[in-house]
């Protein structure tokens, strides 16, 4: 039976802009509308001089910003620039808004976080994922004692956009991004900031908390076992919940017996695993990678389970990389036999596409591993 196959969703791959599919003509049209006496029509040679096709999506935002504000050559223009790109219908655009600010107002801390502000509340993933990152670096220049009580009261604001920014700003190591340092050594400063939205309504803000305490779990786990502890009360909402039990997913991947008694998971003693057959031995690009198995429990009581596939994959040169896949998650009744059917469908990722060779496959239950395979993946 033939392998199923499927090209990658919307925001799966690697979008770059390329010479013939890019967002310049939408660049140049918001810029003519608002700057009509200057002319924009050198951007794309500009652009192309900077090998804009060549680099990568990050940058191509960057560079799109840094043209911009060099050909415009003037600093007196900045906030009907900021205002001009944040009105484009083109999400990517109004992402370059936020690339603006740092260039115009390098030296002004103030300046930087009044247009953060407004640019992080701007619709769509890119300017709110950008001012997140261009705050993100800027509370590494300038120290989180310096930044932290000036934004502090974002968290209030009624838009869960900027209370998401402040989250994910100050999150300890982030996406892809430089590690604040500081709140590594000592998160002690982020309690104040996330406290006050373990029960927020927004599930938008519920991910960025989570996904902060879980950066800070991986430096620091017996703060955030102790604050996970403090906060889960007997009258907590499922907001918290859910915040609490995603918070502690490293842990729980990594078996740590306190994170699991927490949760309510056991040792995987007694438990069994049974990988089915049909995980193939070699794949390719937009297949689809079947890991069906049956989880037995062999105990005379009800136990719980987080079932997880890690793939543990070809990185560059001679570095591996690993990927985690939740596969289920709850609990299984004594001596009940539990299948599990999971498809994973193998597509590049948006910023590291799939490298050749062995791909190392392992089942784990609480952490511990019970079943291991491979496959080999050629273009």
């Amino acid at each position: 039976m033939a392998a199923e196959t499927r090209k990658p969703k919307k925001g799966e791959g690697v979008p770059q802009e390329t010479p013939t599919r890019n967002n310049i003509a939408a660049l140049e049209s918001i810029l003519s509308q608002h700057f009509s006496s200057q002319s924009w029509k050198a951007l794309k040679s500009e652009l192309e001089k900077r090998n804009f096709f060549v680099v990568g999506m990050q940058e191509q935002v960057r560079l799109m910003a840094q043209v911009v504000v060099d050909m415009l050559e003037t600093q007196q223009n900045g906030a009907a620039l900021i205002t001009a790109l944040s009105k484009s219908p083109v999400e990517k655009i109004r992402g370059v808004a936020a690339f603006v600010v740092p260039l115009l107002y390098p030296d002004d801390l103030q300046k930087q976080l009044e247009w953060l502000y407004f640019t992080g509340a701007l619709e769509g993933t890119w300017p709110r994922e950008l001012s997140a990152m261009i705050l993100h670096n800027l509370i590494i220049q300038r120290g989180v004692s310096t930044v932290l009580p000036l934004i502090r009261e974002w968290i209030k604001d009624e838009n869960p956009a900027i209370r998401r920014l402040v989250t994910e700003a100050f999150r300890p190591r982030g996406v892809m991004l430089a590690h604040i340092n500081d709140l590594k050594e000592d998160p002690a400063p982020l309690k104040n900031i996330l406290e006050p939205l373990l029960d927020d309504p927004s599930d938008y803000v519920q991910k960025s908390v989570a996904n902060n305490l879980n950066d800070v779990s991986k430096d620091n786990p017996t703060i955030v076992l102790q604050w996970t502890k403090e906060w889960n009360t007997p009258d907590a909402t499922k907001q918290r919940h859910w915040i609490l039990a995603r918070a502690l997913r490293t842990l729980i991947d990594d078996g740590h017996p306190a994170a699991l008694k927490l949760l309510g998971y056991a040792s995987a003693s007694n438990l069994k695993v049974i990988w089915q057959d049909n995980t193939p031995r070699r794949i390719k690009i937009n297949q689809f990678l079947p890991c069906d198995v049956e989880i037995v429990n062999l105990n005379k009581s009800e136990a719980g389970a987080v079932v997880l596939l890690l793939m543990d994959e070809p990185g560059k040169g001679m570095a591996r990389r690993k990927s985690t896949y939740q596969i289920w998650k709850g609990k299984i009744k004594a001596g009940e036999t539990k299948s599990i059917i999971k498809r994973i469908h193998f597509v590049d990722k948006n910023s590291q596409p799939r490298v050749e060779g062995v791909y190392r496959l392992s089942v784990t239950i609480n952490g511990k591993k019970l079943e291991e395979r491979e496959i080999l993946f050629k273009r």
